[in-house]
């Protein structure tokens, strides 16, 4: 999944200058990779799995949904309505 910013909203864009969020967004984009390369043959899984990239690669998506969901007011699904 890579991000297109500019379907983004304004919030959502200005977490590109977050650090933290950036490297987010490149871990999940090299997992994405290496689980590509895994599924396409070109590379064997080497220290973790194809299931537990496959799980990282769900629980960064969360996190960027997460920060997403925050930079645009709303709760981040932490179960203390936090948004708004």
């Amino acid at each position: 999944m890579h991000i297109d910013y500019s379907a983004q909203s304004e919030a959502v864009s200005r977490l590109r200058s977050n650090p933290a969020y950036t490297a987010l967004v490149e871990q999940h984009d090299d997992v994405e990779r290496r689980i590509a390369r895994i599924e396409s043959g070109l590379e064997r899984p080497e220290g973790l799995s194809l299931a537990a990239l496959k799980l990282r690669r769900s629980g960064l998506r969360e996190d960027l949904a997460r920060q997403q969901r925050k930079a645009e007011g709303g709760c981040c699904n932490c179960g203390n309505n936090c948004g708004g």
